[in-house]
């Protein structure tokens, strides 16, 4: 019989780190989506018109599975006529056929939100790289936390 011996040295500590690890990458990346969420938040409220107000108004940030396991948010625009204001109206007619225009879209949300969706993937992304994790894909695709082999 053979008297070998196989020894881990740093196991325990090994182990230690990896129950450790989704922890600190959910509160290093929960900050890092709540600050992207508000920044988008900010510049939308200053790129909305200020005639009445509303469409500012209407802003919220909604906190979403915040823990160990991941964080999210979520920012929309509760007010009535947000949906109209960024797609726009097609020309509308009176029953008599007079023309009342349209209303073109105003392109404010969904451009901002999507600039700084693509920040903040990347910056998660560089956050898991600093944890010793390999991202893969584009900020702008959906496989840029794989792992890649």
């Amino acid at each position: 019989m053979a008297n070998n011996r196989l020894r881990w040295h740093g196991l325990d500590e090994l182990k230690a780190d990896l129950r450790r690890l989704p922890e600190e990458l959910a509160q290093e990346g929960s900050a890092i989506i709540f600050a992207h969420a508000d920044g988008a938040m900010a510049e939308i409220a200053a790129a909305y018109p200020t005639r009445t107000g509303n469409l500012r108004k209407g802003l919220r940030r909604t906190i979403n599975a915040v823990g160990r396991w991941g964080a999210g948010a979520l920012v929309k625009n509760v007010a009535k006529h947000a949906w109209i204001f960024e797609h726009g109206t097609q020309a509308r007619h009176t029953a008599i056929g007079a023309n009342r225009g349209a209303m073109p879209a105003g392109r404010v949300f969904i451009p901002i939100v999507m600039r700084w969706r693509r920040k903040m993937y990347a910056q998660l992304a560089a956050l898991l790289e600093r944890h010793g994790l390999r991202t893969s894909g584009s900020p702008d695709s959906t496989n840029v936390f794989r792992n890649a082999a």
